[in-house]
């Protein structure tokens, strides 16, 4: 066990298998081993075995507290939300000044989009120790989530100071500031956010919306061009495209756009979206002024 809980914190994940698997056939109601062993599967990738690991450990160990937060995060990571709820439940009933056990049960509240609740809990997780950046920042989150900015914004500023690089709290923090109506401050954390995470495809559309708030329309279609290529989806990205295409004078092609992300929303039943862009589309054809979309 001490050379399998040394491998395992130096991320050595595959040799920490390989030695609970001669340690468990010699003692296969070590239920402490079973839940290490179950991490270490949970780190490579394997989340079915690790929840195998995990069920027998509880089976053996019914009141084994730790094992119930890792089976939460895992349950969580396969989708099931309901599950993870039920084992973070438990593991606060087991121990209710646990940080990690209200850090996980908050991820799963916010996951289910019930923002007040996760607030609750990550207040809670920060209360018991749990003072990451990762806990502010999705507090900020969750805050921003529930409508409360003002509450929000000190979560994201103290998220950035423990960790300049939390890509949450710069998402989160320049979300705020497009809606506040600031698009160069959030300019600015979108830029550094895509330094950090070139793969954030969220941040391309968020930087180009606020291009176009700021008039810099080929910014604005060059960033939109790449989101609306990986989420042909998405109705918002041709709005936004058609935004941009317009102000550089594409009419034809803006008015594409508009018309591909009102097939989007008439699919999906969204009115009030077909409804800001059918007005869009008018002014398009009228030649007035655009009634850029609120974010």
């Amino acid at each position: 066990m001490e050379n399998a809980r040394r491998l395992f914190d130096a991320k050595d994940y595959r040799a920490t298998v390989s030695v609970l698997d001669a340690y468990l056939a010699d003692h296969p109601r070590d239920a402490r081993a079973l839940v290490l062993r179950g991490d270490a599967k949970a780190e490579l990738g394997h989340d079915q075995d690790a929840l195998t690991d995990y069920n027998a450990a509880i089976k053996i160990a019914p009141e084994y507290q730790y094992a119930y937060v890792t089976r939460c995060e895992t349950r969580r990571t396969t989708d099931n939300l309901a599950g993870a709820l039920e084992d973070c439940n438990s593991a606060v009933r087991l121990d209710d000044s646990d940080g990690l056990a209200y850090e996980d049960r908050g991820d799963v509240y916010y996951d289910l989009g019930d923002f007040g609740r996760s607030v609750a809990d990550y207040q809670s997780a920060i209360k018991y120790g749990r003072k990451s950046s990762y806990v502010y920042a999705s507090l900020c989150e969750s805050e921003r989530r529930l409508g409360k900015p003002h509450q929000a914004a000190p979560d994201c500023e103290t998220a950035l100071t423990i960790n300049p690089k939390d890509t949450i709290a710069l998402w989160t923090r320049g979300r705020m500031e497009l809606s506040a109506g600031d698009a160069i401050a959030a300019v600015a954390d979108f830029n550094t956010l895509l330094q950090i995470s070139k793969s954030s495809e969220s941040g391309y559309y968020w930087r180009g919306a606020a291009y176009n708030r700021l008039q810099k329309f080929q910014l604005a279609l060059d960033d939109l061009d790449l989101y609306v290529g990986r989420h042909p989806e998405d109705g918002d990205g041709y709005v936004e495209r058609g935004i941009a295409r317009a102000g550089l004078g594409q009419s034809s092609a803006a008015a594409t756009d508009f018309t591909t992300a009102l097939t989007r929303y008439r699919r999906s039943a969204d009115d009030a979206a077909a409804a800001r862009t059918n007005a869009l589309l008018a002014a398009l054809r009228n030649g007035t002024t655009l009634p850029l979309p609120g974010l």
